[in-house]
């Protein structure tokens, strides 16, 4: 299955990247870096995530997969994995998907 990637991840990875290096830049490096090796387990296991409708009150395809304070938003469509968002898990999900 392909992989296709939002451009709003890749400003997701480096707010990301830039906030954890303010304390500590290998440990930056590596949440990012452990952040695409979920993408590549998710082009080989699209399903391993959870439905996001289980945890928001509307019906959506969209699903997640939580490693460590980070959430993958994300959808399985026909020919692909698309990678929508990557937030903190502490973000509300419905604003990042309503905007």
């Amino acid at each position: 299955m392909k992989l296709r990637i939002n451009p709003l991840v890749e400003v997701d990875l480096k707010a990301i990247r830039d906030y954890i290096a303010e304390d500590n830049g290998e440990a930056a490096r590596k949440t990012v870096d452990d952040i695409y090796k979920s993408f590549e387990n998710l082009q080989r296991f699209p399903t391993m995530g959870a439905d996001l409708s289980k945890r928001v009150s509307f019906k959506t395809d969209y699903k997640y997969l939580v490693h460590g304070d980070y959430i993958t938003l994300y959808l399985i469509k026909k020919d692909c994995v698309e990678i929508y968002r990557v937030i903190d898990r502490y973000q509300d999900f419905t604003s990042i998907l309503f905007r």
